[in-house]
């Protein structure tokens, strides 16, 4: 979900999606295995134009279900010309077996100076074995 700048851009997604090594969805993981979370947005509008020379990044979150603390599981940057596809590795050993809560969280910058447009996507569960 983004905050809506309408009539000027207008934000679509983000949405993601869990990958297996396989590059399968998947919401079943071997956490021996590399996996990753695709996650992908689009802007429209006549605003969209000025994201050109932004960087957007895309980080990865995962929230144990039960005890424990939350895990950045990776971030990309991503460069301002969209549509936007974020692939987010999960390093093999990364996460312990257990279900987990993931969040995508996007966020925009231009140079080192971050601007007000930021989206995100809670969810699925998954399950680490």
């Amino acid at each position: 979900m983004w905050d809506d700048f309408s009539p000027f851009i207008t934000g679509t997604g983000p949405t993601s999606t869990v990958l297996d090594a396989d590059l399968n969805p998947n919401n079943i993981l071997d956490g021996t295995l590399a996996n990753s979370v695709r996650v992908d947005w689009a802007f429209s509008g006549p605003g969209a134009m000025f994201l050109g020379p932004t960087t957007f990044t895309a980080s990865l979150y995962a929230d144990p279900v039960g005890p424990g603390a939350n895990v950045l599981a990776g971030s990309v940057a991503v460069p301002g010309s969209g549509p936007y596809t974020a692939s987010i590795p999960i390093a093999p050993g990364s996460l312990a077996a257990g279900a987990y809560r993931l969040t995508a969280l996007v966020t925009n910058a231009l140079g080192a100076t971050p601007t007000p447009i930021a989206g995100f996507v809670d969810g699925p569960i998954i399950q680490v074995r």
